[in-house]
Formats: structure tokens, C-alpha cells, sequence
């Protein structure tokens, strides 16, 4: 009986777990995805005249967690970006640009989180993705898709997890967006997947960076085509 009890709490903990990684990554992919489908770019003069300010985990600062958190959910999308307390972002350190409601926070020392624009200000995808870097962001994590070719473009080509869609998990007001699994740029499956589409089997393949995992080929076909695609946490390479 000891350990049939034991084995359940281990269960509802996985299951926390996995549910808590969907949302998160849901919240990080659409935040991320206002920066990088923007369609302007800033110069490198422009990009040198951003002012930064910041809250650190070890020394919050009251003033700018609450910008940043106003910042971050002030969004059309603030209603779905709800992964993150404003008591949970007091732990991670945060980065703004100084006057506009955009920037990111890292996470536990090196996960990069809460990439956002909610400003006038257009192209900070590179800009970001520089600046993170620079304070310690080494790892971050998304829905394959759309910041697939993206991250991997910036050299986070190292694809060390992979949480497969379990509808189970799926995160509040999620909007079922097709995914093309045959295309690099938006899928890890993309070159192991093409001979292999009508397999209805599990089968070990190796994903991008060589990423070993069991999947049935058809159905994972299906799940992008509906719009379910999988979790993906990459780090610098």
C-alpha cells in the first residue's frame, strides 16, 4: 500500500510538471512570437542608444517589477500570457528597455523567459537575443513552429528536451495554428519526417541536433497539421 501511495504522488507531481512546462512555454512562445514577427529592425546606432534597467533576483527592485510586470501583460494577448506571478517574477532577473514596455527575464540563473514587445519600438528580436546572452541567458524553450529556425538562427542549436503535445496539458486559449512538420525552419522533425509520413507505428528517430525520440510518425503528422506541436527546450550549442 506504501508504495502504491508513493507511486501516485510521484504521478500527480509528473503531472503537475508536465501541465506547469505547457503553460510556461505557451506564455514564453506567443510573448516571443510579437517580437520576432515584427517587421522593422533597428540600426546598430539605435540598438546602442537603448537604455536597459533591471531587478535582480538577489536584489529586486520594487519600481521596476512592477513596470515589468504591468509591461508584460499589457499586451491583446496579456489574457493568455498568465504563467508567471508577479511573485514568481521577483525571483528571476528582469530586464527592460528603459521607457518602453519591452523586455525579457531570466529564469533560474540562465533560462531566458518572457521575451516581449508591447511597445512602439520594432526589431529587439536580435537586440534581445544579444542582451540576454550578454547577462547569462543560455537556454529557453518554445512550441515548435514559427521560433524554430528563429533560436537556432541566435545558437540555441541544442536541442536537449522534448515535451510531446498531450492534449491533456494543453494551455488556456490555445489557438490550434497549423505547423508545417516538413519545413526546418518551423519543425525538429522536419528532415526525419518526410520518408516516413504514413508510418502508424512508434518508432526511435533522430530529431534536429540528432535528438533521440520515440514518436508514431503519422499521427505526429496529424498533431502539427491541427495545430499540436510539441515543446522544445534548447540552449546554446
Amino acid at each position: 500500500m506504501k508504495e502504491l501511495i508513493e507511486n501516485w504522488r510521484n504521478y500527480l507531481k509528473e503531472q503537475a510538471a508536465n501541465s506547469t512546462a505547457f503553460d510556461e512555454a505557451a506564455s514564453d512562445t506567443m510573448s516571443a512570437m510579437t517580437v520576432f514577427a515584427d517587421e522593422g529592425s533597428l540600426t546598430e546606432e539605435e540598438a546602442a542608444g537603448l537604455q536597459y534597467e533591471f531587478s535582480l533576483a538577489k536584489s529586486p527592485n520594487p519600481e521596476v517589477l512592477e513596470r515589468f510586470t504591468q509591461s508584460l501583460y499589457s499586451g491583446a494577448r496579456a489574457g493568455f500570457l498568465s504563467a508567471y506571478s508577479e511573485s514568481e517574477l521577483r525571483s528571476m532577473d528582469l530586464y527592460m528597455i528603459k521607457g518602453h514596455n519591452a523586455g525579457f527575464a531570466i529564469k533560474d540563473g540562465d533560462d531566458i523567459v518572457s521575451v516581449h514587445n508591447n511597445s512602439s519600438l520594432r526589431g529587439l528580436g536580435s537586440e534581445f537575443m544579444r542582451k540576454a546572452k550578454e547577462v547569462g541567458g543560455r537556454r529557453l524553450d518554445h512550441f515548435d513552429g514559427f521560433l524554430s529556425g528563429l533560436y537556432r538562427r541566435y545558437g540555441f542549436t541544442d536541442v536537449y528536451e522534448v515535451y510531446q503535445w498531450d492534449e491533456q496539458y494543453k494551455p488556456k486559449g490555445w489557438k490550434y495554428d497549423a505547423v508545417d512538420i516538413t519545413n526546418p525552419a518551423t519543425s525538429i522533425y522536419a528532415e526525419t519526417i518526410k520518408d516516413k509520413f504514413n508510418l502508424d507505428r512508434d518508432i526511435k528517430v533522430e530529431a534536429e541536433d540528432n535528438f533521440v525520440i520515440e514518436i508514431n510518425p503519422a499521427n505526429k503528422v496529424n498533431q502539427y497539421r491541427y495545430g499540436r506541436p510539441d515543446v522544445i527546450m534548447r540552449k546554446l550549442a
